[in-house]
């Protein structure tokens, strides 16, 4: 698996060769001529090729950028799809954790794939009505006015004068 590579190991104001920014950020320097054919922009065309360092840095955040995936709060990454999907309602669950969060696993409706999130607490009843959910009704309590119920014990009328 690829590790990430960091923009905060870059000074902006430095100029790095390809070598120096392959040995900076642990990459081959064949991925940094890569990066510069894909749109890195060099200082000038000669030998050394010279990169400075703020474009370095904005350069790796756009890229990064382009990885991620802003899913809605009812939607979860599959990994499969390679996509933001709303999972199937009859596959979702909500596990508490500590400090108001929940962990939410469901499957993705297309291709089946397991899928986690982490969603605070406070959104589950949101995302389950989303989801097309619904949500359990409180029971009403028994409010008696002025009734007595069939299983009421003092149900005789006590006298005491007796």
């Amino acid at each position: 698996m690829s590790s990430r590579n960091n923009p905060n190991r870059i000074k902006i104001h430095r100029s790095y060769t390809v070598i120096e920014v392959s040995e900076t950020l642990g990459v081959h320097p064949k991925t940094v001529r890569n990066w510069i054919r894909a749109g890195l922009p060099v200082i000038d065309e000669t030998r050394p090729l010279l990169i400075q360092g703020a474009d370095l840095k904005l350069y790796l955040k756009q890229k990064r950028k382009t990885y991620l995936h802003r899913c809605e709060l009812n939607e979860m990454y599959c990994c499969k799809c390679k996509d933001p999907k709303v999972p199937s309602i009859n596959s979702v669950e909500f596990i508490a954790k500590p400090a108001g969060m929940a962990h939410m696993t469901g499957r993705c409706n297309e291709c089946g794939c397991r899928s986690n999130k982490y969603v605070s607490w406070r959104d589950v009843n949101q995302i389950w009505t989303a989801l097309g959910g619904k949500l359990p009704i409180a029971e009403k309590h028994l409010i008696l006015r002025g009734l007595k119920p069939l299983n009421y014990p003092l149900s005789k009328v006590f006298n005491d004068e007796k």
